[in-house]
């Protein structure tokens, strides 16, 4: 085991120099790469040690055209080693000159790679967080998904996607913002570009919280009377619990008219097992519960976003 090693490292999308750099300063003492399997295990095998110069490119055109591609690397002086997603590995020993060897020629070129990598590595990102990720997260926690508690691990697995996403986002634009100042010093628009990247992000998050702070709160009356209570609700989020002293062949008789979102009814007596329980996505409607022995009773009604009318007939 002594001929091979393998290190784990994890580089971002723009830190393929700093990725460049660490493999042929392992080359240097005696360890050339073999192979990097995911999400970051770098295999080495033991070697001579070498100045040699390890050289990235992200290029999906080239690899679906791949012989032209590696031949043209080639005729440079490139040994081509293999393909990780998406990034095609190249090497060149160089003697015992410590002068950097450039793969680009020019700033132009480096930044043409870059553009390449956010095509192929961000926009599917951008896609995926805007189509699936976002309109999901906005369902869940207004109230319309599958219900129950099974909503709710919905809503905070969303929830918790779109801030990881968000903070890849915000990662990404910083790294690349520093890359393209680096490259063009002397470029005024790199600022306001990613000034305006910074400012889409944090108004999605400005929203997300906004939304979420909306499809949160109660905005609902309740009208106590002699034989009863009715609640009227515009988003009810939160129980509204009544107690009554019941006797034997008194009758609970309940009236909704439900408008969207999710009710939950649930009437028991005190320390005992609920006499009824019912959500609307069981699909209960209008019911009558007679009570069967004299007691302490309370009357709890629950939603999700739910609206409509809810009256409570005692008899």
């Amino acid at each position: 085991m002594g001929d091979k090693k393998t290190v784990f490292k994890f580089f971002t999308i723009v830190q393929y120099q700093q990725e460049e750099e660490f493999l042929s300063s392992m080359h240097g003492k005696g360890w050339k790469l073999a192979r990097i399997t995911f999400p970051g295990f770098y295999h080495f095998v033991s070697c001579e040690p070498q100045h040699v110069t390890y050289r990235l490119d992200y290029n999906q055109e080239g690899i679906n055209h791949k012989t032209d591609y590696v031949q043209m690397f080639s005729d440079c002086g490139w040994d081509y080693l293999f393909d990780f997603v998406g990034y095609s590995y190249f090497c060149k020993e160089n003697g015992s000159s410590q002068e950097r060897e450039e793969i680009f020629c020019d700033d132009a070129s480096r930044l043409d790679m870059m553009k390449r990598v956010f095509r192929g590595r961000m926009i599917p990102l951008i896609i995926l967080f805007l189509c699936m990720i976002l309109p999901q997260l906005f369902m869940n926690i207004s109230g319309h998904g599958t219900g129950g508690g099974f909503q709710d691990f919905l809503s905070i697995t969303f929830l918790i996607l779109a801030i990881l996403y968000l903070f890849l986002f915000s990662t990404m634009a910083h790294q690349f913002y520093q890359y393209e100042k680096r490259l063009l010093p002397e470029n005024a628009g790199i600022k306001l570009k990613y000034l305006g990247i910074s400012l889409l992000i944090l108004l999605i998050i400005i929203s997300i919280g906004i939304f979420f702070y909306l499809s949160r709160r109660s905005v609902y009356s309740v009208s106590e009377r002699a034989d009863g209570f009715t609640i009227e609700a515009e988003q009810l989020n939160k129980p509204v619990v009544m107690e009554y002293n019941l006797k034997k062949g008194n009758c609970i008789s309940v009236i909704h008219e439900y408008d969207g979102g999710e009710l939950s009814i649930r009437i028991e007596e005190e320390h005992k097992p609920p006499i009824f329980f019912g959500n609307s996505f069981d699909g209960f409607g209008d019911f009558t519960v007679e009570i069967q022995e004299d007691g302490h009773y309370r009357i709890e009604c629950s939603g999700r976003g739910a609206k409509g009318v809810i009256r409570f007939d005692i008899e």
